[in-house]
C-alpha cells in the first residue's frame, strides 16, 4: 500500500452574505500510484488546469502512460532518467497539442474567411455565425494545465514542473532538524528567472506589465475574456499564448514562443533523512497566504502537516484537515473584511510519507502492536522538567522551558512529547537566522515543532519509563475506596 494521502477543495466565490459558491468546475487532476513495485518506482502528481478541466484531465491521464511503459527499463544514471522524465512532459505537451489540432485547423479557416482591417464589431455584424462558432472553438482550444510530478526511482527522487504548483520536501539534519526545501520554481511572471528568459525573447519587462494589468484579451472576442492563465510562462496546453502568439499584439514582438512546456526538473537521494514530500496546486499556499499575510508559506504548511501527523489517524485525513483549515481561514478572512479577497481557487494536496511517525502507526520494523508495560511502583513527586533533543541520536538534553507554536500541545502532557525543529533550505527559508532567497519570503525568526510521536522516553536501570506524573492523589483515593469498602482487594491490582 502506498503511504499517500490527498485533501481537495473546489474553488469559492463569495457573496455579499459571506456563503461561497463555485465560480467554475473543479479544474485540479492530481495522481499517485506505483509504475514498478520491484523496482520501487513510484509516480505522483498535481495538475491545476485553467479554462476547464481538459488539459489537467488529459495530462493526469498521459503522464503515466509517458513512463511505464520500459521507457525507464535500463536507466540507470541521473541523467538518463531525467532526460526520459524531461521527454515525459514534452510528449505530453505534443500529445495534446495534437488533440486540439482539428479544432485550430477548423478555426485557421473560419479566420480566412473573414476581411483583414475589419473592426471587431463589424466582424460581429456580418458574421454572426462565425463569430460564435469561433468563440465555441476558442474555449475548446484555450485550457491549458500547470504540472508537477514526483517520480522515485532506483533510490533517488525527481520532481519536474511547469508553471506555479509546488513541491516541498521535509527532511531531518544530522541534528534532527526537521527542514523544508521547495523543490520547484514558480514559473509566473513575477519570477526574475522567467522574466531575464521573456527578455531574451524581445518582451521586455514594460511588455510583461502590461501582459500582468491588461491580460490577453483575443481581437476576435466580443466577451473580452482573457486567453489562458497570462500569469503562467510555462505549462501544457494554452494554445493561444504557445501557437497563436502572434495574434495578440503584446506577444507579437516575441521571438519564438514566450510559454513553453520545458520543464524544472530538480533530483535528490532518498534516504532515511527525508520524511515527507507534498505536493500542491497554488490554491493552497496563495489562499493560505491571503488569510494570513504571510512571508513564509512553505514554512507553515508544512508545519500544519507535521501537527496534522499528531492528530490524524490516516494519511488523507491529514491531507485533507490540512485543506479545510485553509479553506476556513481563506473564508473567516473574507467574512471579517481583512481583505479584498473575494475568490479562492481550487486546492489538491498530495502527501506522500517516507517515515514520518503517524498517530497509531507501527514503528519502522514493528509487526504488531507493543505489550502492556509493567506495573510501576507509585512514583515519587518529580521536578517540573522534561526532556527535549534537537538531535535524532539517544543523546537528551535536559530542559525547563520549551516555545510551543500554533496550539501545539505541550509535550509535558503528551506521552512521548519532544520539541522537534522546523526551518527551510535552498532559497526557501535557511537554518539559524533565517534568511530566504524565494521571492516569497525573508525572515529572522526560527521556530519549533513539538512533535509527540517522535520522542524517546529516558528510562531507568530496570528499562522502564522514568515517572513524570504524580499519582499520590490518585493512589490516595484508591486507599480512601478501599476503607470505605467502595473496591475489594481483588480489585486493586485493577487500578494501580
Amino acid at each position: 500500500m502506498i503511504p499517500t494521502g490527498v485533501g481537495m477543495s473546489a474553488n469559492q466565490m463569495y457573496r455579499e452574505d459571506g456563503t461561497p459558491c463555485s465560480e467554475h468546475e473543479y479544474e485540479d487532476r492530481s495522481i499517485h500510484f506505483c509504475l514498478d513495485q520491484q523496482n520501487s518506482t513510484y509516480l505522483y502528481g498535481v495538475f491545476d488546469g485553467h479554462d476547464g478541466a481538459r488539459a489537467a484531465y488529459f495530462a493526469s491521464q498521459r503522464m503515466p502512460a509517458e513512463l511505464s511503459f520500459e521507457q525507464l527499463t535500463g536507466k540507470t544514471s541521473e541523467e538518463e532518467v531525467k532526460e526520459v522524465f524531461r521527454e515525459a512532459f514534452l510528449a505530453v505537451e505534443n500529445a495534446f497539442l495534437e488533440s486540439v489540432d482539428p479544432k485550430i485547423a477548423e478555426r485557421t479557416q473560419l479566420l480566412d474567411k473573414i476581411p483583414d482591417g475589419m473592426s471587431q464589431f463589424e466582424v460581429a455584424q456580418k458574421f454572426p455565425e462565425t463569430v460564435s462558432r469561433l468563440q465555441v472553438l476558442d474555449q475548446e482550444i484555450r485550457g491549458g494545465t500547470t504540472a508537477v510530478v514526483a517520480l522515485m526511482h532506483g533510490g533517488v527522487l525527481y520532481v519536474g514542473n511547469l508553471g506555479d504548483s509546488r513541491a516541498l520536501l521535509c527532511k531531518k539534519d544530522r541534528s534532527g532538524v526537521l527542514k523544508v526545501r521547495q523543490l520547484t520554481a514558480d514559473h509566473t511572471t513575477s519570477s526574475h528567472d522567467e522574466i531575464q528568459r521573456l527578455a531574451a525573447l524581445n518582451l521586455p519587462a514594460s511588455k510583461i506589465k502590461e501582459i500582468n494589468d491588461c491580460g490577453l484579451s483575443h481581437p476576435l472576442s466580443n466577451t473580452g475574456a482573457k486567453f489562458g492563465n497570462h500569469e503562467l510562462t510555462r505549462c501544457i496546453g494554452n494554445y493561444f499564448v504557445k501557437g497563436g502568439y502572434k495574434e495578440f499584439d503584446i506577444l507579437s514582438l516575441a521571438t519564438s514562443e514566450p510559454v513553453i512546456a520545458e520543464p524544472h526538473i530538480t533530483c535528490l537521494p532518498i534516504d532515511e533523512s527525508c520524511s515527507f514530500l507534498l505536493l500542491m496546486s497554488d490554491g493552497l499556499y496563495k489562499s493560505y497566504q491571503d488569510s494570513t499575510g504571510s512571508e513564509q508559506v512553505n514554512k507553515e504548511i508544512a508545519q500544519m502537516v507535521v501537527e496534522q501527523f499528531v492528530e490524524q489517524p490516516t494519511l488523507t485525513s491529514v491531507a485533507q484537515t490540512v485543506v479545510d483549515k485553509v479553506v476556513r481561514l481563506h473564508h473567516d478572512n473574507y467574512l471579517t473584511k481583512r481583505s479584498n479577497v473575494t475568490f479562492r481557487d481550487d486546492i489538491s494536496l498530495i502527501i506522500r510519507n517516507f517515515n514520518f511517525q503517524l498517530r497509531g502507526a507501527l514503528t519502522p520494523g514493528a509487526t504488531s502492536p507493543r505489550p502492556p508495560p509493567r506495573p510501576l511502583p507509585r512514583p515519587q513527586p518529580q521536578p517540573k522538567e522534561y526532556l527535549s533533543s534537537s538531535s535524532s541520536s539517544e543523546d537528551m538534553t535536559l530542559r525547563e522551558d520549551c516555545d510551543v507554536l500554533s496550539g501545539l500541545p505541550d509535550a509535558r502532557l503528551l506521552p512521548g512529547g519532544r520539541g522537534h525543529r522546523l526551518d527551510c533550505l535552498d532559497g526557501v527559508i535557511n537554518s539559524g537566522d533565517l534568511h530566504t532567497t524565494d521571492t516569497n519570503t525573508t525572515s529572522t525568526e526560527s521556530s519549533y515543532l513539538q512533535n509527540p510521536s517522535l520522542t524517546q522516553f529516558s528510562l531507568d536501570e530496570d528499562g522502564r519509563i522514568l515517572p513524570y506524573v504524580n499519582f499520590d492523589l490518585y493512589y490516595q483515593a484508591v486507599d480512601d475506596a478501599r476503607e470505605a469498602g467502595l473496591i475489594t482487594d481483588s480489585q486493586i491490582h485493577m487500578y494501580k
